[in-house]
């Protein structure tokens, strides 16, 4: 039976798929789990907005993500669910505000599909939660990618202002997504040429300029930035091996060959967007979902390339920028070339992929880490006359988030002969030797271990060091 649904019920199922994903990803943000960069961020939010500004000109990252963060803060207060939610909000945002410029676009099927496939991308489900800017640069880059298009279909100036500002917005989020956003207005470029619309280059050229100003501000900021990671910075150097784990990092999902079967979707996608192509009546949407993927793919060469000319500054989560032009570029292949039946399997199997996938997600915020044994051991056991003690001063900022300066040590700081304490429960991380049972004894003290403990990332062995 074919049953036609009216556009009042083709809307409210977008509502409803996106009320559910909100749902979903809520679910995930109820612990106390805090990890290196997300304790960066909430310690950079405790400064007003000029401080942020300085502190991000500090660090390698540009500062509207922390911007927003801040404003939010300063409404509904600083609480970790409240920042959490801040992140959830820009993937909602694509599922509501994008997911009906995609309807409007190329249909409800289109539609629909991006909005199942953006949740499920394993790499968004899990950075949508975190206290970073990735999900707010997939929703400027997505914005981007469909301003663009209904720039280059319809000329309107509405359309390029929209591609200005979220151009913008991107850049001032993070850098690989400024990347992406100036493969998004070359790709613009050449399809305005190609299609000989001279009054849509001008256009183009204006809103490349506008774009630019906007940016001016931070460009000092930026080239400052630049210097001090072409002579430091963590990223490891980039081989093969590195790159051929970009895709499991982006699309496994914990069932066997996942991972192959986005690879393999990916590639049936081009292929569809070629044979699109070849139709008079699709030719353009053709077009578009091929350079769609083409702007994930020229970020990844971008960073390898500066990478190998520079020095490491490239990672795989940078592309997660690009993640909802993925999904974009499948959602209309794949909604309009494939048969109903199959559609609707396509939509069953990413949605139980998906629930396999929660499952690993919630595995990941909830038992994976040792965050709240770690609370509740040193809530019963460090006492008024204790202190907690930590030996990997890198750290630092990250146990300023669950425990104040009166409450912790650093190690390295501690004079096992003047200090006053009963007890330290030293956090014993691998990155810095621990005190030997001969040094402490020189010193008057013993150790007892207590166990492996750790919060989020940061694995480390308890010892209660107590006086002979």
């Amino acid at each position: 039976m074919n049953i036609k649904l009216s556009e009042q019920k083709k809307n409210g199922i977008l509502w409803i798929s996106a009320a559910f994903f909100f749902a979903v990803y809520l679910s995930l943000c109820f612990n106390d789990n805090v990890w290196t960069d997300e304790a960066f961020t909430i310690e950079l939010l405790r400064e007003n907005f000029g401080g942020i500004i300085l502190g991000t000109a500090a660090d390698v990252h540009p500062p509207f993500y922390y911007l927003i963060a801040k404003c939010f803060t300063l409404v509904f207060g600083s609480g970790l669910l409240t920042l959490k939610l801040v992140s959830i909000l820009p993937m909602i945002l694509c599922m509501t505000w994008g997911a009906f410029r995609v309807k409007k676009l190329f249909g409800f099927r289109a539609a629909l599909l991006f909005n199942v496939l953006l949740a499920v991308i394993p790499c968004t489900m899990e950075y949508a939660v975190q206290l970073r800017m990735y999900s707010w640069a997939i929703f400027f880059i997505t914005l981007m990618g469909l301003w663009a298009y209904e720039a280059c279909m319809e000329g309107r100036i509405t359309c390029f202002a929209g591609v200005v500002l979220t151009s913008a917005a991107a850049a001032y989020t993070h850098y690989f997504a400024f990347v992406s956003a100036i493969l998004i207005y070359g790709f613009l470029f050449l399809a305005l040429a190609f299609t000989g619309q001279g009054k849509g280059l001008l256009k183009w050229l204006v809103s490349v300029v506008l774009s630019l100003v906007l940016y001016l501000p931070w460009l000092p900021y930026m080239e400052l930035q630049v210097k001090g990671v072409s002579k430091s910075y963590w990223i490891e150097e980039i081989t093969g091996e590195t790159i051929r784990e970009f895709f499991p990092f982006l699309f496994d999902m914990g069932i066997p060959l996942t991972t192959t079967v986005w690879v393999v979707l990916i590639v049936l996608c081009a292929a569809v967007s070629v044979y699109m192509m070849t139709r008079a009546d699709s030719r353009a949407a053709g077009i578009y979902a091929a350079l769609l993927l083409l702007v994930p793919v020229g970020t990844a060469v971008t960073g390898v390339v500066a990478s190998s000319l520079i020095r490491p500054i490239f990672i795989v989560r940078y592309l997660l920028p690009c993640m909802g032009l993925v999904a974009l570029a499948l959602a209309i292949t794949f909604s309009r070339y494939v048969p109903k039946q199959v559609y609707l399997a396509g939509l069953c199997f990413f949605l139980c992929a998906g629930i396999v996938d929660y499952g690993q997600s919630v595995y990941r915020e909830y038992q994976w880490t040792h965050t709240a044994e770690t609370e509740q051991f040193l809530a019963e056991h460090v006492k008024e006359n204790d202190i907690i003690a930590y030996n990997y001063e890198s750290y630092d900022f990250v146990y300023d988030y669950y425990w104040s300066d009166e409450e912790k040590v650093l190690w390295q700081d501690i004079d096992l002969d003047t200090v006053p304490y009963d007890t330290i429960w030293l956090l014993d991380t691998i990155y810095w030797p621990y005190p030997t049972d001969e040094y402490l004894a020189e010193h008057g003290w013993q150790r007892q271990f207590m166990g492996n403990y750790g919060i989020e990332h940061n694995d480390f062995k308890i010892w209660a060091i107590t006086r002979q």
